[in-house]
Order: structure tokens, then sequence, then C-alpha cells
């Protein structure tokens, strides 16, 4: 049998266990990725929660016949941080389906990308997983926001 009939994981032996590392890479970058997705929706869920939250919060204060300034006051900063909890939930519902796209590429079976796209790869993810951690530090202090705006005083 010559070379050129045998296939070329026969032909390079290394080859083939170069090929099953990077699939087991792009394996891992596909679950980690599902992981962030999750808390990314879990982010969306809770900043859902809390504009629902402030919606009824603020309503009960505006059926209030005698809304003094204080009152108005924590009503325009309940809408505000209504707003932002809005912002934040429309950005993690994006930033969901971007990851979806990435997992997507990453997962394509065949997909054969060389090295440096791969690297790439890795780099948006490790990006969106930094963005992740600081999205849920932002919904952490607006929640404390929430909080003291409810607090009398």
């Amino acid at each position: 049998m010559s070379l050129m009939s045998m296939p070329a994981v026969a032909q390079d032996p290394g080859r083939a266990g170069r090929q099953q590392q990077q699939m087991m890479q792009m394996q891992e970058q596909v679950q980690h990725l599902n992981r962030m997705m999750e808390h990314v929706a879990g982010i969306q869920e809770r900043a859902q929660n809390m504009e629902r939250h402030m919606m009824q919060a603020m309503q009960q204060m505006q059926q209030n016949a005698e809304m003094a300034a204080q009152n108005a006051d924590r009503l325009r900063n309940q809408e505000r941080l209504r707003s932002m909890a809005q912002s934040m939930g429309d950005g993690a519902r994006e930033m969901h389906r971007a990851m979806e796209q990435l997992r997507n590429m990453i997962g394509e079976p065949g997909a054969g990308w060389d090295q440096e796209m791969q690297r790439e790869m890795e780099r948006l993810r490790q990006h969106w997983s930094d963005m992740t951690d600081e999205m849920e530090q932002g919904l952490q202090i607006m929640e404390r926001l929430q909080d003291r705006i409810h607090q009398p005083g």
C-alpha cells in the first residue's frame, strides 16, 4: 500500500491526537459558553423581575393622592432605576443571543478552525465572561439602590 492511498491520519499519527485535543478544547469552550449563557439568562430574568417590581411600586406610589415632594423624588428615582433595569435586561438578552452564535460557531462540526481563529474565539468568550461578571455586579448595585429607594425617609 503506498503512502498516497493511506488516509492522512495514518500518515501522521500526531495529527489525530491534535485533532482530538482541538475537539476537546472546542467542547470545553461550548460548555463554558453554555454556563455563561445560563448566568446571563439569570441576570436577564432578575432585571426583568426588578423592572416588574418597580412598575408595581410606581403604580402604588402614583395611586397615593397626597404624594409629598419626597415621594415625587422617590418616584422619579424609581422610574430611573426601572429604566436602567430594563436596559440591563435588554443588554443581557442581546448578549445571550451573541453567545449563542459563538457557541454555534465553536461547536460546528468539521469547521476546521485554525489555531489563530480558535484563540480569537477564546478571547471573545473570555471577554464575554468578564462582561457577564460586570453585569452581575451592576445588577447587584441596582438591587441595593432599589432597597434604598424603598426605605422610609
